[in-house]
C-alpha cells in the first residue's frame, strides 16, 4: 500500500474558477451595504457639482471669449476648437498645447476650468498673451481679446442659442447619471441580497458617477478617475457573464471573468484610449456572445424573455453611442474648418446620455422581471424609431448639402439658414411616407405571434364556425391567444338563455373557472376591454358581440389571465384582442346557432323515428297469424 501510494502521479494545482457570482451574506453583505452607500453619495454629489460647475462656465464663460474652446490632456491643456477669425489668424489650431499665460508658465495636469478662473477671466476687452506649443513645432505666441461676441457669435452660426446649448449638454449629463443611479437603488432595494442585482447596482453607481462626474479641479487625476470607471465597467461585464440566473454559462466565460480584473490596472500600463477601449469592446463582444449562447440554449419563458430585454436595450442603446461617438469623430474632424460644429456636436450628446438609459432600462427591466414580455414590441418601435431618425438626419444632411452647393453655383453666394430650412424640408416630405413602411416592416419582423393573432386567427375562425363545434372553436381561439399574448390562462363564456355557461377553459381546471364565474358579475356599458388588476385570476376580458339588432349583442365573454410576469398586455396587446374580437363572436355563434339547428334537427328525427317505430309495432302486432 505504502509503494502504491508513493508511486501515485503527484497532483497539479489548478486555479479554482468560479461557477458563479458569489451571493451577499453575512459580513460581506454588511460590507456590500456600505460600500453601496458611500458610493451612493459619490455618484450623486460628483454629477451635481459638474452640472452646477457646468452651467456656471455657461454664466461666466472663460476660453470661449477669447474664441477658443479647450480640454485637458494628459500633460495640461489644449485647444479643442477654434471659434473666431481672430484665433484663426493668430495661427492657432486645434490640439495646440497652452504652455504660458501672460507669462506664467502652465503646470502639468493643470485643469482648464481652474486655470481659468484663476488667470484669464478678465474685463470685457481685455487682451491676454498666450504660448502655444505643437507637437514637433517651436512654441508661439498669440494676443486674444477677451470679449463676449466670440462666446455668442459661435452658437448663433450654428442656428442655436447659448441657453439651448446649456440646456442639452446638461440635460444629457444629467439624464445618463440619473439612469444609473435610479436602476441601481431600483436594482437594490430589490435584490441587494441576491448576486446578479446585487453587483449590478454596484457597477451601475460606479459608471453613472463616471458619467457625468469631474473631479479634476480637486486634484483626482485622469488616470485614476479611468482606473475607477474601468473597476465599474469590469463589474458590469462580469454580471452579464452571469445573467440571468448568476451562473457563469457557458463554462469559458469563467476563464474571462478571472482577466476582467485587469481592465481596472490598465490606466496604470498604458495612457492610450484606444488600447483601453478596445480592451473593454473584447470584454463586451465576448459577454454579448456569451449571453446569446445561453439564449439559444433555452427552451423558452421567463429567462429568455429577460435576455431578450437585455438584448434590446444593449443593441438599442449601443447604437446610440455608436452614433454619440461617430457624431463626435466627425465634429472633431470638421471643427477645424467649421467652428460651427463645435456647437452641432452637442447633439450627439444626446444621443449617448439616450443609448445609456436604454442600457440600464434593459437591464433593470430583465433583472426584476418586469413587463417581460413587452420585448418584442420595444425592439421593434427602437429599431423602426432608430431607421427614422437616421433616414431622417442622413435626407436632412445631404439635402442642405445639395442646397449649398446649388447656391454657391447659381446664385454665387451662400444661401446660409436657407439651406439648412430646404433640407429640413426636404427630409420632413420623404420621412412621412417612409415612417409607416417601416413600422409595418419592425412589427412583421420583431411581432410574429401578435400578427399571427391580430390576422391569422380572424381567418382560422371563419374557417371553422361552418364545420367545428362551439368547444373546438373556442379552445383554436384560447391556443392562438395564448401564443399571441402570453396569457397564462383562459376560459370563454357563452350566453344560454339568461345565464353564462363556461363551455371552454385552459391551464386552470374548469370547476376552478366555473368557481370564480360564481363570484363575477358582468360589467356594465359596451366597451370591449373590461380591466381589473386586482383579479388575479382572469384580471383581461374581452366582450364578444354581434351585430343583431339596432344596438350590439353581447353573446359571450373571452377570459384571459395576466402574462408569466405578473403583467397586463400592452397597447399593441390590447389592440389585437379587441380587432379580432368580433370575428370570434361571430365565428362562435354561427356555430351555436348551428348546433342548436342540428340538435332540433336530431331530436325531429328521433321523434320520428319513433313513431314510425311504433306504427310499425302496431301494424305488425295487428296482422300477425294466431297461434294455439
Amino acid at each position: 500500500m505504502a509503494n502504491a501510494v508513493s508511486n501515485a502521479p503527484p497532483r497539479r494545482w489548478r486555479l479554482h474558477l468560479p461557477e458563479r457570482l458569489p451571493d451577499p451574506k453575512g459580513w460581506w453583505l454588511t460590507a456590500y451595504t456600505i460600500l453601496w452607500a458611500v458610493l451612493l453619495v459619490v455618484a450623486i454629489v460628483g454629477p451635481v457639482r459638474t452640472v452646477y460647475s457646468l452651467s456656471q462656465n455657461y454664466a461666466h464663460p472663460a476660453w470661449q471669449p477669447y474664441g477658443i474652446a479647450t480640454g485637458n490632456y494628459a500633460g495640461g491643456i489644449e485647444v479643442a476648437a477654434v471659434l473666431s477669425s481672430e484665433a484663426l489668424g493668430a495661427g492657432i489650431r486645434p490640439g495646440d498645447r497652452i504652455t504660458e499665460i501672460d507669462g506664467w508658465k502652465v503646470p502639468a495636469g493643470a485643469a482648464a476650468l481652474t486655470v481659468a478662473r484663476a488667470r484669464i477671466t478678465k474685463p470685457e476687452g481685455s487682451q491676454t498673451r498666450f504660448t502655444f506649443a505643437a507637437p514637433g513645432e517651436p512654441p508661439h505666441e498669440a494676443r486674444l481679446t477677451f470679449t463676449q461676441k466670440h462666446f455668442e457669435d459661435v452658437y448663433t452660426r450654428a442656428g442655436m442659442t447659448v441657453g439651448l446649448h446649456e440646456a442639452l449638454l446638461l440635460g444629457s449629463r444629467a439624464l445618463g447619471s440619473f439612469a444609473f443611479v435610479a436602476s441601481a437603488v431600483l436594482l437594490f432595494i430589490r435584490g441587494r441580497k441576491k448576486a446578479v442585482p446585487a453587483y449590478l447596482s454596484l457597477a451601475f453607481l460606479i459608471a453613472g458617477e463616471g458619467w457625468a462626474s469631474d473631479w479634476s479641479d480637486l486634484g483626482f487625476s485622469n488616470q485614476l478617475a479611468t482606473a475607477i470607471n474601468l473597476a465599474g465597467w469590469a463589474l458590469l461585464v462580469a454580471t452579464l457573464f452571469a445573467l440571468p440566473s448568476g451562473r457563469f454559462e457557458p463554462s469559458w466565460s469563467r476563464r474571462l471573468v478571472v482577466a476582467l480584473p485587469l481592465l481596472p490596472l490598465m490606466p496604470l500600463v498604458t495612457n492610450s484610449n484606444l488600447i483601453m477601449l478596445s480592451s473593454l469592446g473584447v470584454f463586451l463582444a465576448a459577454a454579448a456572445a456569451a449571453l446569446i449562447i445561453r439564449y439559444l440554449q433555452l427552451p423558452g419563458g421567463a429567462e429568455r424573455q429577460q435576455l431578450r430585454w437585455v438584448f434590446s436595450g444593449f443593441v438599442v442603446g449601443s447604437a446610440m453611442l455608436i452614433l454619440d461617438i461617430l457624431g463626435l469623430l466627425v465634429s472633431d474632424y470638421l471643427v477645424a474648418t467649421d467652428p460651427r460644429w463645435f456647437a452641432w456636436r452637442i447633439l450627439c450628446a444626446g444621443f449617448g446620455a439616450l443609448g445609456i438609459t436604454l442600457i440600464a432600462l434593459g437591464l433593470m427591466v430583465s433583472i426584476l422581471r418586469y413587463r417581460l414580455y413587452d420585448a418584442d414590441t420595444v425592439i421593434g418601435r427602437s429599431a423602426a424609431y432608430g431607421i427614422l431618425t437616421i433616414g431622417f438626419v442622413g435626407l436632412f444632411a445631404g439635402s442642405e448639402k445639395l442646397a449649398e452647393l446649388v447656391g454657391e453655383r447659381y446664385f454665387e453666394h451662400s444661401i446660409g439658414i436657407a439651406a439648412g430650412a430646404i433640407g429640413a424640408a426636404i427630409a420632413a416630405v420623404c420621412i412621412v411616407p417612409l415612417h409607416n413602411r417601416v413600422h409595418r416592416w419592425a412589427e412583421r419582423r420583431f411581432q410574429k405571434p401578435l400578427i399571427r393573432l391580430r390576422e391569422g386567427l380572424p381567418e382560422c375562425v371563419a374557417d371553422l364556425r361552418d364545420s367545428a363545434s362551439v368547444a373546438q372553436i373556442a379552445e383554436a381561439v384560447m391556443k392562438r391567444v395564448e401564443a399571441g399574448v402570453h396569457s397564462t390562462r383562459e376560459a370563454v363564456l357563452l350566453r344560454e338563455g339568461r345565464k353564462w355557461r363556461m363551455i371552454a377553459a385552459r391551464k386552470p381546471a374548469t370547476a376552478a373557472a366555473v368557481a370564480w364565474q360564481a363570484g363575477w358579475r358582468e360589467p356594465a356599458g359596451e366597451q370591449l376591454l373590461d380591466c381589473d388588476r386586482k383579479d388575479a385570476q382572469f384580471p383581461v376580458r374581452v366582450r364578444l358581440c354581434i351585430e343583431s339588432g339596432d344596438e350590439p349583442e353581447t353573446i359571450g365573454w373571452l377570459l384571459l389571465g395576466p402574462r408569466p410576469d405578473g403583467s397586463l398586455f400592452g397597447k399593441d396587446d390590447r389592440e389585437a384582442l379587441e380587432r379580432v374580437a368580433g370575428p370570434v363572436a361571430r365565428a362562435l355563434h354561427i356555430a351555436q346557432l348551428r348546433e342548436r339547428r342540428e340538435k332540433q334537427a336530431e331530436k325531429r328525427l328521433t321523434a320520428l323515428e319513433t313513431l314510425i317505430a311504433r306504427f310499425t309495432s302496431t301494424i305488425g302486432g295487428g296482422s300477425a297469424p294466431a297461434t294455439a
